[in-house]
């Protein structure tokens, strides 16, 4: 049944390359199943956990607010636990016990701010202040310290900052923290 002018060499060539063609469809249709039962279980495990403990570093100002509110909505979503942790960075010619009685009100109002903000979502806060030289390996340490599951920062965009594209904080816990970090940076104006 072949047709006139057709040759078997060219019958061949046509079955093999819709063959072929019709395997790479199968194949890309059909995405394979990654490791056995147990990997797939840890993975589900994890995700379900995921996020069991958040950490909101707030500096009392509206990107700080914005984080809470995304942190809140979170920790509502997956039951987590919240914490609000406020550095004070303590200058290297004073002791680290020395805080002003103005940086004490800028924490507690920080703190007032955030808790309101929480509330709305029906979400309790841990309130943690902690004196550091510098916040970015404060926040870090805090993170270990606590088996952190998410870290959420904001910074605020500035043009003076030498080349960098974040603040010190904030680059540092980016590159150091032993968990996930989101970063909140609003447009620069």
């Amino acid at each position: 049944m072949i047709h006139e002018g057709a040759s078997i060499i060219g019958a061949l060539i046509a079955i093999t390359y819709v063959s072929v063609i019709s395997n790479i469809l199968w194949w890309m249709l059909h995405i394979p199943k990654v490791g056995n039962l147990q990997q797939h279980v840890s993975r589900i495990t994890r995700e379900t956990t995921k996020f069991a403990r958040i950490v909101v570093p707030v500096q009392g100002d509206v990107v700080s607010d914005r984080l809470v509110a995304l942190a809140s909505q979170m920790a509502k979503f997956r039951g987590a636990t919240m914490d609000v942790l406020y550095v004070v960075e303590v200058p290297l010619q004073l002791p680290l016990d020395a805080v002003s009685g103005d940086e004490e009100r800028q924490a507690l109002d920080a703190f007032a701010r955030a808790g309101k903000i929480a509330r709305r979502y029906d979400v309790k806060i841990n309130r943690r202040t902690e004196r550091a030289r510098q916040a970015g390996p404060t926040i870090v340490q805090y993170a270990r310290d606590h088996n952190v599951d998410l870290l959420m920062m904001g910074d605020v965009p500035k043009s003076n900052r030498r080349g960098t594209r974040y603040a010190r904080s904030v680059e540092y816990v980016f590159e150091n923290a032993p968990c996930e970090v989101i970063i909140d940076r609003p447009p620069m104006e």
